[in-house]
């Protein structure tokens, strides 16, 4: 038998999927109660989904204190820092009973050379973050132009392409860098780090662990 918040919170999705004009009648008449335990459930599945990472970009964006992107926009970067440049933010998230490990890193979907030519040329700036249980741990930040960070990148697309050359339509899925190809970056800066980062200890990689722990 379904929870009284299980029935209400299944009412609500019903409504904002069928009938969204009505939403805002429903959410009146609810307990006060009952809607804050159908509010967390939702954010709490939201913020901890494997399948999505919108929710982690945006509370990256928001404590870096950076301008995220327009809500719905799929296409492009993911903000702008409070300087102005465009910016790329990777939300890396781990469940703790899984086994995983944040090593600092993220990946790019569907990479190309031109696509390295932009970043490059646009002077990203790369907000890397990182969430255990949807928690956040860190987030750090350093320009995509570093050159041993765009090495890293640069050898992967040559052991996707043949000869280096790209047929109309061919990406490479997935361009993985992680903190060892960043963390000597002059300009690698820590935004933020969780207070209690020793507690975070069996959850991060080592070297990105003593880093976090030295900074004060």
């Amino acid at each position: 038998m379904k929870s009284d918040s299980s029935q209400q919170l299944e009412q609500i999705l019903t409504t904002l999927f069928t009938e969204p004009e009505n939403l805002p009648l429903l959410l009146e008449d609810i307990d006060k109660g009952i809607l804050i335990q159908c509010f967390t459930e939702i954010l709490n599945r939201y913020a901890n989904d494997v399948n999505s990472s919108t929710l982690r970009e945006l509370i990256t964006m928001m404590k870096a204190g950076y301008e995220p992107k327009v809500s719905g926009t799929k296409l492009g970067y993911n903000g702008t820092t409070s300087q102005g440049s465009p910016c790329e933010v990777k939300p890396a998230n781990i469940r703790s009973g899984k086994g995983g490990k944040l090593n600092g890193g993220g990946s790019f979907n569907d990479f190309t050379y031109e696509r390295l030519d932009k970043y490059k040329h646009d002077k990203v700036m790369m907000v890397v973050s990182g969430f255990v249980d949807a928690r956040l741990v860190y987030i750090l930040e350093f320009p995509f132009s570093y050159p041993r960070f765009v090495q890293r990148i640069r050898e992967q697309l040559g052991k996707h392409f043949a000869r280096g050359k790209r047929a109309p339509g061919q990406y490479l899925r997935s361009a993985q860098f992680s903190f060892k190809n960043y963390k000597d970056c002059p300009q690698l800066k820590v935004i933020y780090k969780e207070p209690r980062i020793s507690y975070f200890k069996q959850y991060l990689t080592g070297e990105l662990f003593n880093f976090l722990k030295g900074i004060s």
